[in-house]
């Protein structure tokens, strides 16, 4: 079962409602690709309307503070560089590795136990990644 995610749409900057991208996709006569698009990287679409990705939150994501220096860009480089194999610490100490690679996760498992998979977010993992190299630069200093 796919998600349906609304959509806010401003004309000119007038809220004019939400509605999924097929919706506005489909009001609009644009395929359903230019919504999402111009929604994520902020344009306007005719320099008129602007969409904005309307999303109900979960109390699991109102826990984690969001790190305002990992930009979209840091995720998709990061997606598109991890391969499976890949190998990483966590923050206590248990190296895993990269099994297999999803559209929104990654799943890991540790050499010692690999009947035990894990998984994780792009995110959460880049996040693993740029904290343990910030102990490393401040552990030389």
């Amino acid at each position: 079962m796919k998600l349906k995610y609304p959509y806010a749409m401003y004309d000119n900057g007038v809220y004019q409602g939400e509605r999924t991208s097929k919706e506005w996709a489909e009001m609009l006569q644009v395929s359903v690709h230019l919504v999402r698009d111009y929604a994520r990287e902020g344009r306007s679409y005719k320099g008129r309307y602007t969409f904005k990705a309307v999303r109900e939150e979960r109390t699991d994501e109102l826990t984690h503070s969001e790190d305002p220096q990992i930009t979209v860009q840091d995720l998709q480089e990061f997606k598109r560089t991890l391969k499976v194999g890949s190998k990483f610490v966590y923050g206590d100490s248990s190296k895993v590795v990269v099994v297999r690679k999803y559209r929104n996760l990654v799943e890991l498992v540790r050499p010692e136990d690999s009947k035990r998979p894990v998984t994780m977010t792009y995110a959460e993992l880049y996040k693993q990644k740029k904290n343990k190299s910030k102990k490393k630069l401040t552990v030389g200093r």
